[in-house]
């Protein structure tokens, strides 16, 4: 397995993002944090293998420039592979269908992966959720429209939606 790890620089944090690219590179770990702790906290299948940072990685910048610059939407292309249950990865799935600029409940989220009762359960695959912004969890509110949470914080999660022209 061959592993390459970059940060690509956004007006509001530095997004690092782990990829495999033994064969068509594919996105297994992104978040708002330190590339260096998103390296460790990769699942242990992917512990034993050597990551090599590119600072250069034009294809994952381009779709994060394409996002800073108005295509919200732009995120879905990008191959993504996950760890986890058959109901998280129906929520990652519906998180990566709803549309930039659009919000839903966790209520909401929940009926979308099948389960309208497993509330509970599609806030913790928003927490599960390890490639941030990619599988875009920050578009996920409470019933009545307050924020929730977010792993990388409410400030950051505001500072997204406001981006994506929702103002909570």
């Amino acid at each position: 397995m061959k592993l390459i790890a970059h940060e690509i620089t956004t007006p509001w944090a530095k997004i690092a993002t782990v990829l495999d690219v033994s064969h068509e590179p594919v996105i297994i770990g992104a978040g708002f944090k330190p590339l260096a702790k998103l390296i460790k906290s990769l699942p242990d299948q992917y512990k034993d293998f050597e990551i090599k940072k590119e600072p250069r990685l034009a294809g994952v910048r381009n779709v994060v420039n394409d996002w800073i610059d108005g295509d919200l939407d732009a995120f879905k292309n990008l191959k993504i592979s996950q760890t986890g249950a058959e109901f998280m990865q129906d929520c990652w799935q519906a998180l990566r269908n709803v549309k930039g600029g659009k919000v839903v409940t966790y209520a909401q989220l929940a009926n979308k992966a099948g389960r309208s009762k497993a509330v509970r359960a599609a806030g913790s695959a928003c927490a599960k959720n390890f490639v941030a912004p990619f599988v875009p969890c920050h578009r996920v509110v409470k019933t009545g429209g307050d924020l929730g949470n977010y792993s990388y914080g409410i400030t950051l999660k505001r500072a997204l939606l406001i981006h994506e022209g929702i103002n909570i």
